[in-house]
Order: structure tokens, then C-alpha cells, then sequence
């Protein structure tokens, strides 16, 4: 077997259908048909039990999925890193930014790069996670900076804690809410809030702290965005 007969069965798996693996792996359904029926030849034993339309999993299938995920994932790692070494550190850093990382990250991401590191291309993309997280299971990210607590635990997945964020309210000095003893969340809505882009975490948690009123979407009045960038 070869990493590209696991990547076949990957697709199948993940998307349940013959067709749209192929579609995704630019294949035709006949030569992805062969790929696996060769893997399980490899293997000696049936992998997908078809069900109407949809292909699922035998147990040998499923126990077979694991590995091949960490394989995969394991050979691509491998590759990019010999690229990396072979491009003398230069070549393409490619990060995607969460909306709390991004607002508080990008100009000490910049930096850094730029003063250690001047011959990588570093391409910096926003979005949401899930999108992210579905770029960086197909490569199309190398890492991803993003609020842990929306990441489900996942064997394909490397998640080590880069820094704890907190959070709060500012205000310029002289504001007239300093004059207050006690603030309430009805006193600041008194005024214009800007705040960079908030996760849906942040505002559950915001919700359950001050009520719905609390919904970022409609109490923030300036959000900060910057589109995806490339440097």
C-alpha cells in the first residue's frame, strides 16, 4: 500500500460517497474504484460496505481509518518540512488567524517574521474556524492560531496553547463612566462599543455574563476587519 491509496480511502470515508471523493481528488469514480479495491487487497479484507447511495465503514474499515489518518498526516508533515530545509528557511509560511488571534497577533506575527525570518512569503488568512480548520485538514494552512475552546479534540489534529488571552473593557481616560462607582452592562450601552471580531464563544460567554442583551452583533457599533493578507 502507498500513502496515495490512503488518501483515496480518506475521501471515500469522509464524504461517504464514491462520486464526490473523486470530484474532490480529481479522479475518475473507475480509477478511485481500483485505488481502493487495491488497498483492500492489501489488507486482505472489505473496508466499505456500500448502504443505498452511501458508503459506510466495516470494522476493519474504521480500525484501518485511524492509521491512515496519522500516516497521512504524518507524510505530509514530512514532506513540507523537507521543502522548507531544501528552500534554505525561505519558501511559503502559510497561518490562518482567528478573529481574537488576528486583531491581537497579526503586527507581532509581522514583526517577527520580518525581522527573523525576511525570506518567507507569510501569508496570513481570517476566516472562520470552521472553514480553517477544514483548510488546515486539507493543507491548504500550515498552522492555525484560534481560540481552543471551539476546536474539538481530534487524532489528526496537533493542539499545543500558545498564550492565555484575556479580555475586557476600555474606556479613554476622562470617559464619563470612570466617574461611576459601579458600571452595569446598561451603562456602557450607553455608548458606542468597537471591539475587534468576536468568536461565538466569547459571545455566549458574553451572554451569559451580562444577559441578551449582550449579543455582540447587535451592541458592538465598530468592528475591527482586516481581509485575508499575504506578506
Amino acid at each position: 500500500m502507498n500513502v496515495r491509496q490512503l488518501e483515496h480511502f480518506l475521501a471515500v470515508a469522509e464524504t461517504g460517497s464514491f462520486s464526490r471523493a473523486a470530484e474532490k481528488l480529481h479522479l475518475t469514480q473507475s480509477a478511485l474504484s481500483r485505488s481502493i479495491q487495491s488497498l483492500e487487497s492489501e489488507v486482505e479484507g472489505q473496508l466499505l460496505d456500500r448502504v443505498g447511495k452511501r458508503n459506510e465503514l466495516t470494522p476493519l474499515g474504521r480500525q484501518v481509518l485511524e492509521r491512515a489518518r496519522r500516516i497521512v498526516l504524518d507524510a505530509h508533515e514530512l514532506k513540507r518540512g523537507v521543502d522548507l530545509m531544501r528552500e534554505a528557511s525561505a519558501g511559503t509560511l502559510r497561518v490562518g488567524l482567528g478573529s481574537g488571534p488576528g486583531a491581537i497577533l497579526m503586527t507581532p506575527l509581522l514583526c517577527h517574521m520580518a525581522r527573523h525570518h525576511p525570506r518567507v512569503k507569510l501569508r496570513v488568512v481570517r476566516g472562520p474556524t470552521e472553514l480553517q480548520l477544514i483548510q488546515l485538514r486539507e493543507r491548504q494552512l500550515d498552522a492555525l492560531v484560534v481560540d481552543v475552546r471551539v476546536v474539538p479534540p481530534a487524532e489528526d489534529l496537533s493542539i499545543q496553547p500558545v498564550a492565555e488571552m484575556s479580555g475586557g473593557w476600555m474606556v479613554r481616560a476622562g470617559h464619563p463612566l470612570l466617574a461611576l462607582r459601579t458600571v452595569t452592562f446598561a451603562d456602557v450601552l450607553a455608548y458606542p462599543v468597537a471591539a475587534t471580531p468576536l468568536s461565538d464563544e466569547v459571545g455566549r460567554l458574553l451572554v451569559a455574563q451580562y444577559g441578551p442583551r449582550a449579543i455582540p452583533s447587535q451592541f458592538v457599533s465598530v468592528e475591527w476587519q482586516r481581509p485575508n493578507t499575504t506578506f
